[in-house]
């Protein structure tokens, strides 16, 4: 009686353990933050729990500032670290509802804007025109102490549903117009700046598009400025500063994931 009591205590701590190390050992092997972002991106458009990862191989901050590079959705990345050395990030899109209603707006926009027989820099140059048009800056927004960095300001459904946005709601709006056509953008934020713009791959080389800057300040209605768009990196270095390696791995790792 006592031989099987321990062996059915062997079995419930074998059994424990496996559980305890279960979500470890299932959970997908990254490389760096690009790739686990491109998980969290597919997990957050499904509207998902969550990805459970290996704790030494993301740094949640890292994989925040991937995400955002790539996915135009204003959102907040909630972490928690298990004991089993694992540590589940989970993407909550704020008012995913309207933002969702922007997206389908941007593909609206961008079939009555773009024809087939354009060419990719074409269609930038006409959805960069179409959103200057669309929207003005919100200077209200901008001049706010401690801003809500989730608000429609700082989101597509703002540029592109208010008419009315900061940078980041620029940048968003514009990454979903020419995703809406096929091209893939990210959006490139600045700390020194407080700024954020979009960047391209056109032909294997990088291109930036501030739409934020080429919008006059008062709003000029058709009035469009072309001088930040398809600048290259050391003609925006003249005026702007960002993590120029971060996000061309950013755009290495997504045209890998495309190849």
């Amino acid at each position: 009686m006592k031989r099987l009591a321990g062996i059915l205590l062997v079995l419930l701590l074998v059994g424990g353990a496996a559980l305890w190390w279960y979500p470890r050992a299932t959970s997908p092997h990254v490389q760096n933050p690009y790739q686990a972002a491109a998980l969290l991106e597919q997990d957050a458009r499904a509207d998902g729990d969550g990805v459970v990862f290996r704790t030494e191989e993301v740094d949640p901050d890292e994989v925040y500032r991937a995400l955002e590079a790539r996915f135009p959705f204003a959102f907040s990345l909630h972490a928690t670290v298990r004991p089993n050395q694992t540590t589940e990030l989970r993407v909550e899109v704020s008012r995913r509802a309207r933002q969702e209603q922007a997206e389908l707006y941007a593909q609206a926009l961008a079939a009555e804007s773009v024809t087939d027989d354009m060419t990719d820099e074409q269609k930038l140059r006409v959805l960069h025109n179409t959103l200057v048009r669309l929207c003005s800056y919100d200077i209200d927004t901008a001049e706010q102490t401690v801003p809500d960095g989730a608000s429609a300001p700082f989101a597509a459904d703002g540029a592109l549903l208010d008419h009315s946005a900061v940078c980041a709601g620029y940048g968003r709006a514009y990454g979903m117009l020419c995703e809406a056509v096929g091209i893939k953008t990210i959006y490139v934020a600045s700390e020194e700046m407080n700024h954020g713009w979009n960047a391209v791959r056109l032909d294997g080389q990088t291109y930036f598009i501030d739409c934020t800057f080429d919008d006059p300040v008062p709003d000029r209605g058709a009035y469009v400025s072309e001088q930040f768009f398809l600048l290259t990196a050391e003609e925006l270095s003249k005026t702007h500063v960002w993590d120029q390696a971060f996000y061309e791995q950013v755009l290495d790792n997504m045209e890998k994931e495309n190849s």
